[in-house]
């Protein structure tokens, strides 16, 4: 749009100037009383040529540049819903797809050695795994096969959708084919060594909820230790829990659609100012009537099992910049391995602190995840926050009570231990002692504590015995819609 501005502005310069030089030489014709000389024809001449040459060469550039904007632009809209890695089309494709879909076949393929591929051999050599399965499937050819698209979903998990009016048998005969094909390919993964994959499929025939169903399909099979699973009749082959399941994603997904989710924030005070220092950022789904209808700890996980967890995360990331900006405050949002994971997500993030320049207002908290540890993407997704100004800590640290040192070597700035760890410190003399050695290490590493689940008022005393930086808690603040005005006299009164 700038360089549409500049062509524009340039072409009113010249023509401004060639209209001046021109009237410059009739006011000097009017002023001699005398008859055009033959210079000022030439000049007149030259500068009509000159208006026609620059309007001429002004119009070819703009078309160049819209042109070069427009294939860019195009470029950009078919590679949304291209998997970079594979080349098959990806998720939203596949959505996009079903909502075309007039007889749904949709099975959903998971190679279950993943984790100990990328575990033994690493993420290239992963990565070219993923790619020789995906050009397998592409080759894949079947006679019974009318109109199919194949896809690469997510991590591990590839997808074929048959939109044909047909039997279950010859749906069952084409996915036996499309299993057996990839099981029996052997994969390269170095110079003279060749590994072969485990196959889960889910699947699912109808068009309504296709994709939703195929993954709780994929689910189950996975739960049961089955090679397929397949949902044919929502009422009579669907768990009752995923039956339950289902009714709360489908609320969840209306929900961000009528932008029912909401951020809450909840204050985390200075351990020893009692000042507010900077908030989380907490998702809640309400109702029709703006009351609380479902809470995190439910559509989380159906969040995570049906896709929308990215849908969530970017709709937090809009509100906690919006709320920093608004009030000059530090917000912490949550953010997973599936959100690192996933490219646009991480565009997205990145896109919006950068556009917002409130970078510095805008922290982030990592779920503790033991494939952080394997992946070098968490590093550079850190560093990249760290270049937009943005702060990184380390969320439920302690969770388990393992690879505390391994994760506070990470390029964080802060850590919160973990709920389960503070909610017994003040029975368990095992726990105080693991928090103490928390805040001890991470200190030595000069990394901010944060202590969470300050639910009354011997635990939060014994959090600030402990050393730990800041406190967070239902005692101190619960989460709410806008900021908190004055600090609570709980936390005065323990100071």
């Amino acid at each position: 749009m700038r360089k549409r501005y500049w062509i524009i502005g340039a072409s009113c310069v010249v023509l401004l100037a060639t209209a001046l030089i021109a009237a410059f030489y009739i006011y000097q014709l009017f002023q001699d009383h005398t008859t055009f000389p033959g210079n000022v024809w030439y000049w007149l001449t030259l500068n009509t040529w000159i208006i026609i040459s620059v309007a001429t060469i002004i119009y070819l550039l703009h078309v160049a540049v819209y042109q070069t904007r427009r294939k860019r632009w195009l470029s950009i809209i078919r590679n949304a819903h291209v998997d970079y890695l594979t080349g098959l089309p990806n998720q939203y494709q596949l959505i996009k797809d079903l909502k075309h879909s007039e007889h749904t076949n949709l099975a959903f393929l998971k190679f279950n050695n993943y984790n100990s591929i990328l575990n033994t051999y690493g993420p290239a050599v992963t990565d070219g795994v993923v790619k020789q399965v995906a050009a397998v499937l592409a080759a894949f050819e079947h006679p019974l096969m009318q109109k199919s698209g194949r896809y690469y979903i997510q991590q591990a998990v590839f997808a074929v959708l048959e939109d044909q009016d047909t039997s279950y048998e010859n749906i069952a005969t084409i996915t036996k084919a499309i299993v057996k094909n990839i099981m029996n390919t052997r994969y390269q993964v170095g110079d003279d060594e060749y590994i072969a994959l485990n196959i889960t499929v889910g699947a699912v025939r109808q068009n309504e909820d296709a994709f939703m169903l195929a993954n709780m399909a994929l689910q189950e099979a996975e739960s049961q230790k089955l090679q397929f699973y397949l949902i044919d009749d929502l009422q009579a082959n669907l768990p009752a829990i995923y039956k339950r399941d289902l009714a709360l994603t489908q609320a969840l997904l209306q929900g961000i659609q009528d932008r029912r989710l909401v951020a809450w924030f909840q204050p985390i005070y200075h351990a020893r100012q009692h000042t507010v220092v900077k908030y989380e950022c907490l998702a809640r789904l309400l109702d029709e009537k703006q009351q609380v209808k479902m809470s995190p700890n439910v559509f989380m996980p159906l969040a995570h099992r049906a896709n929308l967890y990215h849908m969530v995360t970017r709709v937090m990331v809009k509100h906690a910049l919006r709320f920093a900006e608004r009030n000059e405050v530090v917000v912490n949002v949550n953010i997973s391995l599936s959100d690192i994971n996933n490219r646009r997500t991480c565009d997205y993030i990145f896109h919006k602190i950068k556009q917002s320049s409130h970078g510095h207002l805008i922290h982030f908290e990592l779920l503790e995840n033991e494939a952080i540890m394997e992946s070098a993407a968490i590093v550079r997704f850190i560093n990249r926050l760290h270049d937009l100004g943005s702060r990184v800590g380390m969320d439920d640290l302690g969770k388990g009570y393992s690879n505390i040192e391994r994760l506070l070597n990470l390029p964080i700035d802060f850590v919160k231990i973990d709920r389960s760890i503070m909610e017994n410190i003040t029975q368990n003399l095992e726990m105080q002692q693991v928090a103490k050695g928390i805040v001890r290490l991470a200190h030595k590493k000069r990394l901010k504590v944060v202590a969470e689940y300050c639910a009354d008022a011997d635990l939060t005393r014994l959090a600030k015995d402990l050393g730990v930086d800041y406190l967070q808690g239902y005692y101190l603040g619960k989460p709410a819609p806008g900021p908190v005005i004055d600090a609570p006299a709980t936390a005065e009164a323990n100071g």
